[in-house]
């Protein structure tokens, strides 16, 4: 078994503990609750949580309601990290930032936020199918929760692929069923662990444009098919083909929110607009927090929901830092960032009945992949959601709601650095401008006709909107990037004693992993207790 860093879980063990909703079923999920009920007087020895998005929420919410006294710390006028909305036009149009959808059907949401207590405050909608793809030779929309329908359509489109695509659909459901407990006599998942996406669709699949449709859930993942682990994505995509997706109603807000409410009503203190200016250390061991404000918050422990690169040498000096951590950091790579485009609609799109929507471009996956690091969004896959297809009423009677996405690197917007964070932002308003509009071409001529004259309200947010808004390192949308069959995992305890990490740059990007990594933080601060 292959070890990530020093101190860290191993890749199977964080498979099988946090990663995904097929593991919820064979996880300790009373662990929590007992390691509370052995912790006296856990009102004298206060936590702080630095950062309010989802696990820096869910570490918060699970302190509270077992009796911690806990502060939350965050940069931002609301709660949620990306897991937030905006309105514009005066309220006509609500955006959703990030979400699309997450994982249903008891999967580790559900059980997190009923350990928490307010799953039942929240409502979800079940997403109407798996995915419409649209490549220059095919239009496919693959239904959701029936892998066999998937297998029907892709085989009888694909006839010559129909034994390879049988292969690696079955592949992903028996993933499912071993991450629930249910092992054949030959593991899939030992198969797939140590290798990459390429080689496993190519192991099954001659056709490239066949195994560019099996990878178009990449985007989500933030890497091509040559850099991306099989096991991963196996995991990942599998849970969306068997169980579908579920959207929180009527926005992520609502959930973050809520979040955010049990944590004060529990008698935690959540600190809105308040930075964490730096950690303070007494003898190798956390003491406290100092806000950009100078206000001191004594901390037994510290949670970090925040960027990893930003908390080691940033509100860490890197002195205090053992030199073998920052080592193994300095190997790590920030994932890829992201380009999105809201689009309020002066009209309901009720000709076009599909929620999500990949566009891809020519080239294949790898090739779309480097054209959005290099920021020729032009040439890039492409991601349309049409949220009014997902429950009636997300938008005002006449209107409609929907967002273009692709990802794009963050080195072509380091030329705005300077001049976007000290507010002369006109050249960089240029170019936003001008790639959004070369995206909303794109969905126009492959999508939906006369998009351009529908248009009542546009907004666009780039890398840099990114780091401002959330303060991920390069405007990081999935924490560390998961290279390979090493896929770059953090365990939650850091060599600074007291300090442990509760998000995406430990876990992964996404709403699963990174509310997992709050529950995570919080059971390894319990069982680090009094140590």
């Amino acid at each position: 078994m292959h070890e990530i860093i020093t101190g860290s879980l191993t890749r199977r063990k964080f498979i099988h503990l946090m990663l995904m909703a097929g593991a919820a079923a064979a996880m300790d999920w009373t662990r929590i609750e007992a390691l509370a009920a052995d912790i006296k007087n856990k009102e004298d020895y206060p936590v702080v949580v630095i950062g309010a998005g989802l696990g820096g929420l869910v570490s918060a919410a699970y302190l509270a309601k077992h009796g911690f006294a806990v502060t939350l710390l965050e940069q931002h006028s609301l709660p949620g990290g990306y897991a937030t909305s905006f309105d514009r036009a005066a309220g006509k149009f609500t955006f959703d930032v990030s979400l699309h959808a997450t994982v249903a059907e008891d999967g580790i949401p559900q059980k997190v936020l009923s350990e928490i207590g307010i799953w039942d405050k929240l409502k979800v909608v079940y997403t109407p199918e798996f995915c419409r793809v649209i490549f220059s030779d095919y239009d496919l929309t693959l239904p959701a929760k029936d892998p066999e329908k998937i297998k029907t359509l892709l085989g009888d489109t694909f006839p010559d692929e129909k034994k390879g695509i049988h292969a690696v659909i079955d592949d992903m459901v028996q993933v499912q069923k071993e991450m629930a407990g249910h092992a054949g006599k030959d593991s899939t998942m030992d198969r797939l662990e140590n290798l990459t996406l390429a080689d496993w669709l190519a192991s099954h699949v001659k056709s490239s444009e066949v195994r560019g449709l099996l990878s178009a859930f990449c985007g989500y993942y933030g890497l091509p098919p040559s850099r991306l682990n099989a096991l991963f994505y196996a995991i990942a995509t599998g849970q969306y083909l068997v169980t579908g997706g579920q959207y929180f109603k009527t926005r992520s807000q609502d959930l973050s929110n809520t979040l955010m409410d049990a944590v004060i009503e529990k008698g935690g203190e959540v600190l809105l607009e308040t930075a964490a200016e730096r950690i303070l250390l007494k003898e190798g061991r956390v003491s406290g927090v100092e806000d950009e404000n100078g206000t001191r918050h004594l901390a037994s422990a510290i949670i970090a929901n925040s960027s990893v690169p930003a908390l080691f040498g940033g509100l860490i000096p890197r002195e205090e830092i053992p030199k073998n951590y920052l080592n193994e950091l300095s190997s790590y790579q920030p994932s890829i960032s992201s380009f999105i485009v809201w689009l309020g609609l002066s009209r309901e799109l009720k000709d076009i009945k599909d929620y999500e929507i990949f566009i891809g471009a020519d080239g294949g996956p790898e090739a779309t992949f480097r054209a959005a690091l290099s920021g020729d969004l032009g040439r890039a896959g492409l991601g349309v959601t049409i949220y009014d297809n997902l429950y009636q009423g997300y938008s005002l009677p006449g209107t409609s709601t929907l967002t273009v996405m692709t990802l794009c690197g963050y080195e072509p917007w380091k030329k705005f650095e300077t001049d976007y964070f000290a507010g002369r932002k006109n050249a960089y308003v240029r170019e936003k401008e001008r790639l959004a509009w070369i995206l909303i071409k794109k969905a126009e001529s492959r999508l939906i006709p006369n998009l351009t004259s529908m248009i009542e309200v546009m907004d666009a947010a780039t890398p840099l909107t990114n780091v401002r808004y959330t303060g991920n390192f390069h405007g990081s949308i999935y924490g560390f990037d998961r290279q390979g069959a090493r896929m770059n995992l953090l365990d939650v305890r850091t060599p600074i004693k007291g300090l442990y990490l509760a998000s995406a740059w430990s876990h992964g990007g996404g709403y699963t992993p990174a509310m997992m990594a709050g529950r995570h933080a919080v059971q390894a601060f319990m069982e680090d207790w009094g140590r």
